[in-house]
């Protein structure tokens, strides 16, 4: 009995460590989904640079997150495997897998939304373009030496 003591205590350790890591990475990912939840309440106020600056966000916590699961993985396989294998009815588990679900659902709503606000925008500068050579070629074809049109209505 005394022998199996020893072992027990770097497993034991190695289990709090995968606690308190899983708990972060659970707090990172509340994070995230509480600011996508943010941004879909706001959406009279999103201008461009304001999802730029949310996505920048974003994309910070997201790395924080990435960080913190590295560490998870790192962890799972120091671990045996019949204790990984416990740990995916793990409580936290479950809760991350579902705010990673969520997240995604949001990622793809909010790409969706700057997909549309870049295809608005392509089409505002083409229509831009097109009024700026309609001028010019006004410019050119109703000038004349004495003048021209533009000329008299200034």
């Amino acid at each position: 009995m005394p022998h199996l003591m020893p072992e027990l205590i770097p497993q034991q350790q190695t289990m709090s460590d995968f606690d308190t890591l899983l708990q972060t990475s659970v707090n990172r990912y509340e994070d995230i989904l509480a600011l996508f939840e943010a941004i879909n309440h706001d959406r009279g106020d999103n201008t461009p640079s304001t999802f730029d600056s949310s996505g920048t966000e974003i994309l910070q916590m997201q790395e924080k997150a990435a960080l913190a699961d590295q560490e998870l993985i790192a962890i799972l396989k120091e671990m045996e495997p019949t204790f990984s294998a416990h740990l995916s009815s793990h409580p936290l588990m479950d809760r991350r897998q579902k705010l990673m679900q969520q997240i995604l659902t949001h990622n793809r709503s909010f790409l969706s939304v700057i997909n549309n606000i870049k295809s608005l925008l392509a089409h505002d500068i083409k229509a831009i373009q097109g009024g700026r050579t309609a001028l010019n070629g006004y410019r050119q074809s109703t000038s004349s030496q004495n003048g021209g049109i533009l000329n008299h209505v200034r």
